[in-house]
């Protein structure tokens, strides 16, 4: 089933209610992103074919929105261009996926122009404003074709990942794919028409656009969209729209945590805080979760290849280092040896497999990149994790383990020991050349201005929980992280810059 009519159900039955809360402005009731999204089909009705894609190059405002459902009303295939994209990785989408029609900010003109001569692609490109939605750049929402049926199998998106180990992939996710993660999403968190979100994670992303708008659109609740991130601002769209859900990546968490002014909001609305994207310390939970009373901090995991969540912490999921829940309904897993194909046992080490509802078909046009990542139906996460007492812990993933002096590292466990010193804002580690041990374990830190080597190295030596052939051998001091686009720390940057 078409992915719109989930929206155009709750347009019907809540015209009047607020679906994207604007605390500097206007609220959009449900009835008017319908006239939205009516406007956007209009235009497309001419212009496009079902199953043609629309590309949208945009910060995160309500008009990326209008353009996804208005898309899906056409029949086309929605695909949002990630905005930290320079002109040559955005000329790699467009040429990727062929669109018909290119929508993207004032803002980003001269980017947009420059990866257009760039491709080999020769789209309608439609300039939209970040700021406010213009009806007469699309079309007349009394034009708009009926819905346009679209099959569970027919594509509904196709979302390129972030590209920090090479060409963005697209990921092919159907009608059924999306449809089957929002449900679960909303099933696991228990989201109600009663539930504003704040949405901070990027709308090119997963953890942005299905696991906190779409639940809330398909639901009758409200979303807040956050322009770009700021702890500070985070904070005052919670209290002010006195939201009851946000979700967050760890790096955000740390970001808050570490700026006065955000903790000066009240945030006591937030019923229920997901966060996910990478491993997050178990003492930055407790201080965030104290910090900004968040009634419930729950793992949100999952991939762009499954449309999202897959994993999901519960009140019940152990509060320990790795933990991240439970399966949801909608998909099954194996525990594997990456190396046998065998699976593992109860408590040992594997590559996360993973089949069901909400997994990829494939990637955008790429045979060759699908095989790798499939065997037989099971798809191939590249995640390392363990299974215990019917929940699943992260151990790192698989192209991250360092290989030091014939020794498996994981990262992040490194990195749950070093965030419990009071002297590290934050740490990444990694692996980096060494002639002797192949990758020397290296960690990256952020910290105070009295902070050494040498104390981090006799913390090291004094923790029971390294091994020593887990201690970092070379330290590194930097005064912040680079982020990608979701804003996890990126470590193929650090890596290049530490050589």
């Amino acid at each position: 089933m078409n992915l719109y009519e989930r929206f155009a159900r709750q347009a019907r039955s809540n015209p009047n209610v607020s679906a994207v809360v604007d605390p500097d402005g206007e609220d959009i009731t449900y009835a008017a992103l319908d006239e939205r999204a009516k406007s956007v089909a209009a235009f497309l009705d001419s212009r496009t074919e079902p199953g043609d894609r629309v590309a949208a190059y945009m910060l995160d405002n309500p008009t990326v929105v209008a353009v996804a459902l208005g898309a899906w009303r056409a029949g086309c295939v929605f695909t949002p261009a990630n905005y930290r994209f320079g002109a040559e990785e955005v000329a790699y989408v467009l040429d990727d996926v062929a669109p018909e029609i290119v929508v993207h900010d004032a803002v980003f003109a001269s980017t947009a122009e420059d990866a257009l001569e760039a491709a080999t692609v020769e789209p309608t490109v439609l300039q939209g404003h970040a700021g406010a939605f213009r009806s007469e750049a699309f079309g007349a929402p009394e034009d708009a074709p009926d819905p346009t049926t679209r099959l569970d199998d027919d594509t509904a998106i196709v979302m390129h990942t972030s590209g920090t180990t090479g060409d963005p992939k697209g990921v092919v996710q159907t009608h059924r794919n999306v449809g089957a993660q929002v449900d679960a999403g909303i099933s696991t968190y228990d989201v109600t028409p009663d539930d504003t979100a704040v949405v901070s994670v990027p709308l090119f992303h997963v953890g942005g656009f299905h696991g906190a708008t779409l639940m809330g659109l398909f639901t009758g609740g409200s979303v807040v969209i956050h322009p770009a991130w700021g702890a500070a601002e985070w904070a005052r769209l919670v209290a002010e729209s006195e939201a009851t859900i946000s979700g967050l990546v760890p790096a955000m968490m740390v970001d808050a945590l570490g700026d006065e002014s955000a903790r000066e909001h009240d945030t006591s609305s937030l019923r229920m805080c997901f966060y996910g994207g990478s491993p997050a310390a178990e003492a930055t939970l407790q201080e965030f979760e104290s910090a900004f009373g968040v009634d419930e901090l729950l793992n949100y995991y999952g991939q762009t290849e499954a449309a999202g969540l897959t994993v999901a912490g519960t009140p019940e999921t152990p509060r320990t280092e790795g933990a991240l829940g439970r399966p949801v309904p909608t998909v099954e897993t194996r525990v594997v040896d990456p190396e046998t194909g065998e699976d593992c046992d109860e408590g040992e080490d594997g590559e996360l497999w993973l089949r069901g509802d909400s997994v990829m078909p494939r990637y955008w046009e790429a045979p060759n990149r699908t095989d790798r990542a499939f065997d037989g139906e099971w798809f191939r996460s590249g995640d390392v994790v363990r299974r215990e007492d019917g929940t699943l812990y992260f151990v790192d993933r698989l192209d991250d383990i360092v290989l030091s002096g014939g020794e498996k590292v994981a990262p992040s466990r490194v990195e749950s020991v070093l965030s419990e010193m009071d002297t590290i804002d934050a740490v990444a580690v990694l692996g980096t050349p060494d002639e002797r041990l192949g990758e020397a374990v290296t960690a990256a830190i952020v910290g105070g201005d009295e902070l050494t080597a040498d104390a981090v190295e006799s913390f090291c030596d004094d923790h029971p929980g390294l091994a020593g052939y887990e201690k970092p051998r070379r330290i590194e001091f930097v005064d912040s992280f680079p982020r990608t686009g979701s804003q996890k720390i990126d470590k193929t940057e650090l890596a290049e810059r530490f050589g």
